[in-house]
């Protein structure tokens, strides 16, 4: 890539030599576009909450999930959902009188993420059943895969909740919802 002419003084001529997508200078359309996921983010955020210090504990069947992907590390956004499950519920319930399928879309989004990090990890999983070993090994990087990208959606998108803590907070629990909902991860159940 070149970004100077030839007196070597800076221009905004930019010489590209291989690219397989679009290259924008200044603002990304993707700016002007509103998301699902904002729209979850923003009924979250405007759900009644009071701190409460809870013993919450997860089902046993959602202990198994973690142990069977190896998540372990990230127990904190599962006992960031169970501090908020009802929210999530009443938040997708919302979403969906707002948005045509906004829930399915969201989860759809969620499970189209997971298989992106797969590919990333150089997991196969549409001619063979997928190697277990190798997810539990880079569970960890799976899981903030998903959750990097999908704050990127919310950051560039249109419609941004106004505070980071909600953003930072409402990814977390939306993708521990889709964790413990089977949507993202591997069921233990469909490995036995």
């Amino acid at each position: 890539m070149t970004i100077a002419n030839e007196e070597n003084t800076p221009s905004k001529t930019i010489n590209v030599e291989r690219n397989a997508g679009n290259i924008i200078i200044g603002d990304s359309p993707e700016y002007e576009i509103s998301s699902a996921i904002n729209e979850l983010l923003k009924s979250l955020a405007n759900q009644p909450f009071s701190f409460k210090k809870t013993k919450r504990r997860p089902s046993s069947e959602t202990v198994v999930k973690i142990k069977h992907n190896n998540l372990k590390s990230k127990s904190h956004i599962i006992k960031q959902y169970l501090d908020h499950s009802s929210k999530v519920e009443e938040a997708y319930a919302d979403i969906d009188s707002l948005i045509a399928f906004g829930k399915d879309t969201i989860l759809q989004n969620l499970n189209d993420l997971y298989y992106l990090a797969l590919d990333s990890i150089e997991v196969e999983y549409l001619t063979c059943e997928v190697d277990i070993i190798k997810i539990r090994e880079n569970s960890e990087y799976i899981l903030d895969f998903i959750i990097q990208k999908l704050k990127n959606t919310v950051f560039e998108s249109k419609n941004t909740p106004s505070y980071k803590e909600h953003i930072e907070l409402g990814v977390n629990v939306v993708v521990a919802h889709a964790f413990i909902e089977c949507i993202i991860m591997e069921n233990p159940t469909h490995d036995s």
